[in-house]
Protein backbone atom coordinates (compact mmCIF):
# COMPACT_ATOMS: atom_id res chain seq x y z
CA UNK A 1 0.00 0.00 0.00
CA UNK A 2 2.62 2.54 1.03
CA UNK A 3 4.95 1.98 -2.11
CA UNK A 4 1.68 2.33 -4.07
CA UNK A 5 0.86 5.49 -2.36
CA UNK A 6 4.42 6.63 -3.19
CA UNK A 7 4.36 5.88 -6.83
CA UNK A 8 0.98 8.02 -7.58
CA UNK A 9 2.33 10.73 -5.07
CA UNK A 10 5.41 10.72 -8.14
CA UNK A 11 2.74 10.48 -10.80
CA UNK A 12 1.01 13.43 -9.52
CA UNK A 13 4.82 15.85 -8.77
CA UNK A 14 6.15 14.41 -12.15
CA UNK A 15 2.85 15.07 -14.17
CA UNK A 16 2.70 18.96 -12.17
CA UNK A 17 6.33 19.48 -12.70
CA UNK A 18 6.12 18.81 -16.76
CA UNK A 19 2.74 21.12 -16.98
CA UNK A 20 4.08 24.41 -15.29
CA UNK A 21 7.49 23.52 -16.62
CA UNK A 22 5.63 25.28 -19.74
CA UNK A 23 4.72 28.02 -17.52
CA UNK A 24 8.26 29.26 -16.03
CA UNK A 25 9.34 30.77 -19.59
CA UNK A 26 5.93 32.78 -19.90
CA UNK A 27 5.64 36.07 -18.31
CA UNK A 28 2.07 36.70 -17.38
CA UNK A 29 0.97 40.42 -18.31
CA UNK A 30 -1.70 41.95 -16.71
CA UNK A 31 -4.53 44.27 -18.45
CA UNK A 32 -2.64 47.15 -16.63
CA UNK A 33 0.70 46.48 -17.98
CA UNK A 34 -1.40 45.38 -21.73
CA UNK A 35 -3.06 49.37 -21.47
CA UNK A 36 -0.06 50.86 -20.60
CA UNK A 37 1.75 49.24 -23.65
CA UNK A 38 -1.42 51.10 -26.03
CA UNK A 39 -0.48 54.05 -24.13
CA UNK A 40 3.57 53.75 -24.76
CA UNK A 41 2.59 52.98 -28.27
CA UNK A 42 0.31 55.97 -28.88
CA UNK A 43 2.82 58.43 -26.92
CA UNK A 44 5.82 57.10 -28.65
CA UNK A 45 8.03 55.46 -26.26
CA UNK A 46 8.44 51.89 -25.11
CA UNK A 47 7.89 49.76 -22.75
CA UNK A 48 9.92 46.72 -22.07
CA UNK A 49 10.07 43.77 -19.90
CA UNK A 50 13.24 42.50 -17.60
CA UNK A 51 14.36 40.22 -19.70
CA UNK A 52 14.11 42.44 -22.64
CA UNK A 53 16.40 45.20 -20.36
CA UNK A 54 18.94 42.41 -19.51
CA UNK A 55 19.21 42.00 -23.48
CA UNK A 56 19.73 45.79 -23.83
CA UNK A 57 22.42 45.96 -21.35
CA UNK A 58 24.06 43.47 -22.46
CA UNK A 59 23.71 44.97 -26.37
CA UNK A 60 24.94 48.18 -24.84
CA UNK A 61 26.31 48.85 -21.71
CA UNK A 62 26.10 52.53 -21.83
CA UNK A 63 21.85 52.74 -21.42
CA UNK A 64 21.04 55.52 -18.68
CA UNK A 65 19.11 54.02 -16.31
CA UNK A 66 16.54 56.57 -14.53
CA UNK A 67 14.70 55.26 -11.02
CA UNK A 68 11.65 57.57 -10.62
CA UNK A 69 10.92 55.92 -7.53
CA UNK A 70 10.88 57.81 -3.99
CA UNK A 71 14.28 58.62 -2.84
CA UNK A 72 13.64 56.06 0.07
CA UNK A 73 13.18 53.75 -1.93
CA UNK A 74 15.62 54.33 -4.46
CA UNK A 75 18.15 53.87 -1.23
CA UNK A 76 16.53 51.02 -0.03
CA UNK A 77 17.81 48.92 -3.54
CA UNK A 78 18.20 50.01 -7.24
CA UNK A 79 19.93 49.04 -10.25
CA UNK A 80 23.56 49.46 -10.35
CA UNK A 81 24.25 52.52 -12.51
CA UNK A 82 20.95 54.27 -11.89
CA UNK A 83 20.37 57.31 -11.00
CA UNK A 84 17.41 58.73 -9.29
CA UNK A 85 14.95 61.43 -10.29
CA UNK A 86 11.77 61.03 -8.14
CA UNK A 87 8.44 61.78 -9.63
CA UNK A 88 5.47 62.51 -8.39
CA UNK A 89 1.91 63.13 -9.43
CA UNK A 90 2.21 66.85 -10.19
CA UNK A 91 5.44 66.01 -12.43
CA UNK A 92 2.59 64.13 -14.55
CA UNK A 93 1.50 67.69 -16.39
CA UNK A 94 4.46 69.57 -15.81
CA UNK A 95 8.02 70.13 -14.44
CA UNK A 96 9.17 73.31 -12.53
CA UNK A 97 12.38 74.98 -13.91
CA UNK A 98 13.85 73.27 -11.04
CA UNK A 99 12.76 69.51 -12.18
CA UNK A 100 13.31 70.33 -15.86
CA UNK A 101 16.94 71.37 -15.00
CA UNK A 102 17.49 68.14 -12.48
CA UNK A 103 16.02 66.00 -15.46
CA UNK A 104 18.56 67.70 -18.14
CA UNK A 105 21.36 67.01 -15.75
CA UNK A 106 21.03 63.58 -15.24
CA UNK A 107 20.22 62.94 -18.51
CA UNK A 108 23.45 64.48 -20.06
CA UNK A 109 24.38 65.91 -23.17
CA UNK A 110 24.59 62.90 -25.56
CA UNK A 111 20.97 62.43 -27.31
CA UNK A 112 21.41 59.50 -28.83
CA UNK A 113 21.68 57.82 -25.59
CA UNK A 114 19.15 55.29 -25.00
CA UNK A 115 16.90 56.08 -21.41
CA UNK A 116 15.73 53.65 -19.44
CA UNK A 117 13.10 55.26 -16.95
CA UNK A 118 11.63 52.63 -14.10
CA UNK A 119 9.46 52.80 -11.19
CA UNK A 120 7.68 50.12 -9.60
CA UNK A 121 5.96 46.98 -11.02
CA UNK A 122 2.67 46.65 -12.24
CA UNK A 123 2.13 42.77 -13.54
Amino acid sequence: MRVMRRSIFLAVLTALCCVTAGLADQEAVSPLFQQAQRVAEREGYRLITTAGLREMLLADPDVLLVDVRFAYEYAAGHMPGAVSLPVDLTDRTDLSVERRQAFADALGEEKGRTIVIYCRGFR
